[in-house]
């Protein structure tokens, strides 16, 4: 007979964060109010909207855990494989809770066409798990969260598109502002330092896990490549073009 005590340390608090999200999906779409300009709009992108409602709210919850954690506790900086701490701990497993409920909320909804999404989220619950059931690497997957802190300001461009708001707005172009800079100092800088640090330490690092980091901020880092050109194009290439038209 199964045994619930030999599930590894840290599975129930997964398991919980991924039901508070569940619960949180739930009443977004159940008391959830929708823009008008979306209100008759097709059931994929209203969807959509609710989706980027519970990743905003996961994004500023994470942004500020993972920059806390490193005032908390300032030797993560240093040792990000030994170095732990109860908000690292609670971070990482709430935010695998939360890959884990996006995971399963594109999978049912959007598969098709979040390929990219999926394979991100295998990587990274994939990663927090070894962290969290190690009880290892807290530090690194901290530092990965705080790419978190980019994706306040990129969902909430996203909200802002869904809701009509003008790109010539003050709102949207301080935000556009604060993303540009929040998305090369948190997504690329942090890839790149995440990278070295990697490198640097492979011979202290099971070649597995070496292997599966690389591998991982490969990934990662073509991503955030891939997105930061359609950003560019769509929002900062387009206001430079106008300029010169004008």
């Amino acid at each position: 007979m199964f045994e619930v005590s030999l599930l590894p340390r840290g599975s129930f608090q997964i398991l919980g964060f991924f039901v508070c999200f569940r619960v949180l999906h739930y009443f977004v779409c159940r008391f959830g109010s929708l823009p008008t300009s979306i209100a008759s709009a097709p059931p994929k992108k209203i969807w959509i909207y609710r989706n980027i409602v519970i990743s905003f709210i996961h994004a500023c919850i994470a942004a500020f855990l993972s920059l806390y954690s490193f005032f908390d506790e300032p030797a993560m900086l240093t040792d990000m494989i030994k170095t732990w701490s109860s908000t690292s701990f609670i971070l990482v497993s709430m935010s695998t809770g939360y890959f884990l409920h996006d995971f399963f909320d594109m999978l049912v909804y959007d598969a098709r066409d979040s390929i990219d999404l999926l394979i991100h989220h295998i990587v990274v619950c994939s990663a927090f798990c070894i962290a969290i059931f190690c009880k290892m690497y807290l530090g690194f997957a901290v530092c990965a969260l705080l790419m978190e802190v980019s994706s306040v300001f990129l969902h909430f461009r996203r909200l802002m598109c869904l809701r009509g708001v003008s790109k010539n707005s003050l709102l949207y172009q301080v935000n556009g502002i604060f993303l540009l800079i929040t998305f090369i100092n948190f997504r690329f800088l942090t890839s790149a330092w995440m990278t070295n640090f990697c490198i640097k330490r492979h011979n202290t690092l099971p070649f597995s896990h070496f292997l599966f980091s690389v591998v991982g901020m490969a990934v990662m880092t073509a991503l955030n490549v891939k997105l930061f050109v359609a950003l560019w194009q769509a929002d900062f290439k387009s206001g430079q073009t106008k300029k010169v038209d004008d």
